[in-house]
């Protein structure tokens, strides 16, 4: 049965766990080790479920779909758990190891290619060029994560279309059908970069804010 443990303080003395099974099933809150409740499916439970803390702080599980992917939202009094899934800091990261791993798939298939002069690479456009896409999409990435920098992200997203069009235009001109896993494929990096945009944003806007507020 799969499970996570959420720090809920610096000290990481309360420990917030979740465990489910097979499709959400059997899905259960645990505080510091205490059960706070089980439902028999997750999937059943369309507006969530709460789970009190002793203290009177609120836990909310549910399973929300934003750009077509589902994933598991946790909140505690409406704000996102820390190291969940919906969590800004948790996108952003997601959004740069995305782009870390096609960044680095670049340049590694684009050196083999030219390096080892391999022909079916090379007849669909796989050479120099695709390992400096690659170091393009790490420091677009590294920007993107380290500056909180919503412009690197966007700038990234938008290479990945363009590269994505282009590609499967290329398919169609050959008489080739782009591969439905392929296309499910680069729809799901979309989406994660997508998800780092908007993380970038508010996590800037948050650090802003805070900056703005009297000593």
């Amino acid at each position: 049965m799969p499970s996570k443990n959420f720090y809920l303080n610096d000290a990481q003395s309360e420990v917030l766990t979740a465990k489910w099974g097979l499709f959400f099933r059997k899905f259960e809150i645990l505080y510091n080790g205490d059960s706070l409740g089980m439902v028999p499916n997750l999937n059943s439970q369309p507006n969530g479920t709460r789970y009190p803390l002793p203290d009177g702080r609120v836990v909310t599980a549910q399973l929300v779909r934003s750009q077509g992917l589902q994933q598991l939202q946790l909140l505690i009094d409406k704000q996102p758990v820390p190291g969940s899934a919906t969590h800004p800091i948790e996108q952003l990261k997601a959004a740069w190891y995305t782009l870390l791993v096609v960044g680095v798939l670049n340049v590694i298939i684009g050196l083999i290619a030219d390096m080892f002069q391999v022909d079916f690479l090379q007849q669909i456009g796989v050479g120099w060029g695709s390992a400096v896409e690659g170091v393009i999409y790490l420091a677009l990435g590294w920007f993107g994560h380290n500056r909180r920098s919503a412009p690197a992200f966007t700038a990234a997203f938008a290479l990945l279309v363009v590269e994505g069009v282009a590609g499967f235009a290329m398919g169609i001109g050959s008489g080739n059908s782009p591969g439905i896993g392929g296309i499910f494929l680069r729809f799901f990096i979309c989406v994660m970069v997508f998800r780092g945009i908007k993380a970038a944003k508010q996590l800037r806007s948050e650090e802003t804010a805070l900056l703005a507020e009297p000593m």
